[in-house]
């Protein structure tokens, strides 16, 4: 066996995805041929979306022409049908007060990554969740704070309310939370996305506030265990997953660790 696999619950691992389609990228965006490819074999559509990663990949408030490894999540509203977005924090941010106070602080997000929510306080020991509506003709992921200053504007101008006439919009729950609460999810059936810098890239580069810090091999194992271990225990039945290791964003040292710990995954899947 590997050094790197020597320390990880591949039991667990046999147990948690013995039955599951499994593809693995390395380009976060080719989860939406994960998802297809599992569609069109099984014709089923599952509206539960887990995303493990550093970076959210959602755009709020803005229209998304092309699908990137930024906005892929926007994608699967419209052409999967995902009306529950679940995205997996990882543990460190709630364990350092600095980078705690990034997903803590207010943000009034006009446009752009999907950091936080709008002009709330996220609390990490729970499930935050904001609902959004999703314009299907645009890929625009709209935020109520968007709408309501929307329909101010109209009414400043006799118009009648913009949601009247957006029919087409589609309500979707974006949800945030860490592996400390993921049993409230408990035996849900998703499409699970997991992208690597969820275990090895301790700092949200697309912020430009924090630089990422460097990891042991053994803090890595640890995430990896921890990862497993309460994948295990929620119960969570992951029927189509997509599994992202991309150089650019993990540590080079680490590259094959990630890439055999993936194949380990892929290895228990049914495919």
């Amino acid at each position: 066996m590997n050094y790197n696999l020597k320390m990880i619950n591949t039991d667990l691992i046999n147990k948690i995805f013995k039955n599951s389609y499994i593809e693995i990228n390395t380009n976060h965006n080719e989860a939406l041929n994960v998802f297809e490819n599992y569609i069109k074999k099984s014709g089923e559509y599952i509206p539960a979306l887990i995303n493990f990663d550093t970076h959210s990949d959602v755009y709020i408030n803005i229209k998304n022409g092309t699908a990137t490894i930024a906005n892929w999540v926007n994608f699967c509203f419209n052409t999967y049908k995902v009306t529950e977005f679940y995205w997996i924090i990882p543990n460190y941010i709630t364990q350092n007060a600095e980078y705690k106070n990034i997903y803590q602080q207010k943000t009034n997000l006009n446009s752009g990554a999907f950091r936080s929510f709008d002009n709330i306080d996220l609390d990490l020991d729970n499930i935050t969740k904001e609902q959004l509506l999703f314009d299907n003709n645009t890929n625009e992921l709209i935020s109520i704070t968007k709408l309501e200053s929307i329909n101010k504007k109209c009414k400043m101008f006799n118009m009648p309310d913009i949601e009247k006439q957006l029919t087409h919009l589609i309500p979707i729950d974006i949800n945030i939370l860490t592996l400390s609460n993921l049993n409230k999810l408990k035996g849900k059936e998703v499409l699970l996305s997991v992208d690597a810098d969820y275990f090895c890239n301790s700092g949200f580069d697309t912020t430009n506030r924090i630089n990422n810090k460097d990891i042991t091999e053994n803090e890595l194992t640890d995430n990896i265990n921890l990862f497993i271990e309460k994948l295990s225990e929620s119960e969570i039945n992951p029927i189509a997953v997509s599994l992202t290791y991309s150089p650019i964003y993990i540590q080079k040292k680490y590259y094959k660790n990630i890439e055999q710990f993936f194949n380990a995954i892929k290895e228990a899947g049914k495919n």
